[in-house]
């Protein structure tokens, strides 16, 4: 799986979320994935800020481009004491969030980490409340749906999934999206799914 991703929470109570795609498929694009969330949780445990550490990671992927070594950046950050969330998406697929009843659709247009070192990822910013799903995709996901509108498929599909466990929602995702594939992934695919909850 040219995928990467990784889940970590540092000691300011900030718990950060990364997805990765690399160019291509296989061992190449794993590489160069990998490369960034190493770099953006190695920069972030260092003290940096996520703007710096987003504007570092670009330089070097851009520094390591020279065989056209290029990724996607869907990189989330959650506030663990107010619940907001800041998410940044550098030519990353849509995010969904799910509270309740309705599941949100976030898109942010961008180039893909490693293209222009001047390049400004795009930035959104909600509140997730107790119960409240983040998931995550790579674009293998809902390109292969192979329907008109990928992002209201996969909107539908989230809110129609019941239950409060985030890995399972994320098993029954990939499970449905299997279905419009006729089992076979055609394209590296990634579904990350993440709840946050109230502490009693």
């Amino acid at each position: 799986n040219g995928d990467s991703c990784s889940m970590f929470q540092l000691d300011d109570g900030m718990y950060h979320v990364c997805v990765s795609d690399g160019m291509g498929s296989g061992k190449q694009a794993q590489a160069e994935s990998t490369l960034v969330v190493d770099l953006l949780e190695k920069l972030l445990e260092a003290g940096f800020s996520r703007e710096s550490a987003l504007k570092l990671m670009n330089s070097a992927m851009v520094i390591s481009a020279g065989e056209e070594s290029y990724s996607t950046v869907d990189f989330a950050t959650i506030d663990m004491y107010t619940g907001e969330l800041e998410l940044t998406k550098t030519g990353a697929a849509p995010s969904f969030i799910k509270s309740g009843k309705q599941v949100s659709v976030i898109e942010n247009e961008s180039l893909p980490a490693g293209v222009d070192v001047w390049q400004e990822s795009k930035h959104s910013k909600n509140t997730l409340q107790s119960g409240d799903f983040l998931v995550m995709v790579t674009d293998g996901v809902l390109e292969y749906l192979h329907v008109p509108k990928p992002e209201e498929t996969m909107r539908e599909m989230i809110l129609s999934i019941k239950t409060n466990n985030p890995g399972i929602l994320a098993k029954k995702i990939m499970d449905r999206v299997m279905l419009f594939t006729g089992g076979r992934a055609q394209d590296d695919m990634t579904v990350l799914a993440a709840c946050i909850w109230k502490k009693a």
